[in-house]
């Protein structure tokens, strides 16, 4: 018996598969680690995926799985941004900052809108600066 996963599952991991990974790698400091945390959490939202394409954002799910693997996995002397911001905050940083995604691109990832994910980086930037 052969299962095959739904058409927009695919599609929506391929669009996400190089962001997460390299997000992932640079919290683990490891690309193997990184790519196979990114396939365990993929397979954690194939489980949920018709709930997820029911809820208002998918990605905003998507990601909070991937953010919950990557936080219990990443190690000690990870990027000095997660133990001087708040998780999302730190996040936001990482994707635009250091792994160069637009704002926007940024925003979709982690399913927040544009408005919301500038407001999230000026806050970083507030905490960061007072830290």
């Amino acid at each position: 018996m052969a299962i095959g996963m739904p058409a927009a599952f695919a599609a929506f991991c391929l669009r996400h598969l190089d962001v997460y990974t390299r997000y992932a790698a640079v919290r683990v400091g490891d690309e193997r680690r990184a790519r196979m945390l990114v396939q365990a959490a993929l397979g954690d939202l194939a489980m949920v995926w018709a709930e997820a394409l029911q809820s208002p954002s998918p990605s905003a799910l998507a990601w909070r799985l991937l953010a919950a693997r990557t936080s219990r996995a990443a190690a000690a002397d990870g990027p000095e941004l997660y133990r001087v911001l708040p998780a999302r905050q730190a996040d936001a940083v990482l994707l635009h900052y250091r792994l160069g995604l637009p704002a926007a691109s940024a925003a979709d990832v982690m399913g927040w809108q544009p408005g919301e994910f500038t407001c999230l980086l000026k806050a970083a930037v507030r905490t960061g600066a007072a830290a």
